[in-house]
């Protein structure tokens, strides 16, 4: 068996604030046996969703471009479906004809036919993220904007199952024109100013981020709204309510003190995510352009988040893209903790014009999915072993700190 080829990313990132220790989210870059190299569709603005398609106890993936690059009978809407055909534990992916197809690849797959051809394409929304708004047990696809206007509400598919769990496709409600106005009631986002903010006037892209910031069991947004990062709290009665109501915490957002974004992440996709395992979400940025991922820390609570932007030496998370990176977490080995998935398009350095030294022309990019294998190690007492006396840290955790080179930076 071919042992795996790792490029060390370790992230220790700082507990919340008054409390002594330090957690440690470690990663380490699969680059040999990357289960996810198979995965060959290609196209613009990729986003990945790892969901369990077929119910069958491991993770799918779901593609999405704006638009795409395969062929007949892989070539309908800007979704590609992946199955999972080995395990929980040792994936391997298959991809699956988006129309009824006698031919190769059918071996080992539940999955005959994509149940999104078709039903998600450029139009809906780019990148994708996902989380469960209605509480129904199934991610719910959020798709941001390549050009926002003022009154665009957000861009949603509902997914939908069977009676075995199975998904079959989806119920989309996009962002439409139509009777002289941008919007279509059809969407449960209806009438949700969620982008662009006044700070930008025009025409911008816009990626979201979802997941439950207060702990009421419904779904919040973070918004990276062209140049700037927007949180706004899900104030609806119920999960079921819709359409929904959104609250723009503005100059009160967790995320105000890091809010002006440069230009490598306009737009650019998010994901929020337990990285520290505390039990609240953090948040991570990819990027458009060539740049590190960046990481916010959830200094506050599962009901009251607190954003604190984390550096190594580096500067951010230690992973950086040459262009466009989306970023995902889903636990690919089995051992519970969820690992960083990365769909990057590799843009080469631009080269000089034969006899132009002062032109240039840049390369075209190629798509990968870049594998972070979560090797932390199982840590539930840090907070037990933090000092009651005044808060301070301690000699040894700053020492822990002082070791992992991280310092905090609150912008």
């Amino acid at each position: 068996m071919k042992k795996f080829q790792r490029r060390r990313l370790a992230v220790a990132v700082a507990a919340s604030v008054g409390l002594v220790g330090v957690a440690n989210a470690a990663f380490e870059e699969v680059t040999e046996a990357n289960p996810f190299d198979a995965i060959t569709s290609t196209g613009g603005n990729p986003s990945l969703v790892m969901m369990d398609l077929d119910n069958d106890g491991d993770k799918d993936a779901v593609l999405f471009h704006n638009y795409q690059n395969d062929n007949y009978p892989y070539s309908y809407g800007g979704t590609s479906v992946w199955e999972n055909i080995g395990s929980a534990t040792a994936p391997e992916f298959s991809h699956v004809p988006d129309v009824s197809y006698a031919g190769p690849g059918y071996a080992g797959q539940d999955i005959a036919v994509s149940p999104f051809a078709d039903d998600y394409d450029r139009y809906y929304g780019h990148p994708v993220s996902a989380a469960d708004l209605e509480g129904d047990g199934d991610l719910d696809f959020f798709g941001g904007q390549d050009c926002a206007y003022s009154s665009a509400q957000l861009s949603f598919a509902e997914v939908e199952s069977d009676e075995s769990g199975v998904v079959t496709g989806v119920t989309h409600y996009p962002f439409t024109y139509s009777g002289g106005g941008y919007g279509s009631s059809a969407n449960p986002f209806y009438g949700n100013v969620l982008a662009p903010s006044a700070a930008y006037a025009g025409c911008g892209s816009v990626s979201f981020a979802a997941g439950d910031l207060d702990n009421d069991s419904k779904i919040d947004i973070v918004s990276v709204d062209e140049d700037t990062l927007r949180v706004f709290m899900n104030t609806s009665m119920t999960v079921e309510t819709t359409p929904y109501t959104f609250m723009d915490l503005g100059a009160n957002s967790p995320l105000v003190e890091a809010s002006a974004l440069t230009a490598p992440y306009y737009g650019a996709p998010a994901v929020l995510h337990d990285v520290d395992a505390d039990g609240d979400l953090d948040l991570v940025m990819g990027t458009v352009s060539a740049a590190p991922l960046r990481l916010f820390i959830n200094e506050g609570t599962a009901s009251t988040a607190d954003f604190v932007e984390v550096e190594d030496t580096s500067g951010s998370l230690d992973v950086t893209s040459t262009g466009w990176a989306a970023p995902t977490f889903a636990d690919m080995d089995g051992d519970g903790k969820d690992d960083l998935i990365v769909v990057e398009l590799n843009m080469s350095e631009p080269e000089l014009q034969p006899r132009q030294s002062e032109r240039r022309i840049s390369l075209e990019g190629s798509q990968s999915i870049r594998y972070f294998r979560n090797t932390s190690a199982d840590d539930s007492v840090a907070a037990e072993e933090s000092s009651s006396n005044g808060g301070s840290l301690g000699i040894a955790a700053v020492l822990m700190g002082m070791l992992f080179g991280l310092r905090r930076r609150r912008r």
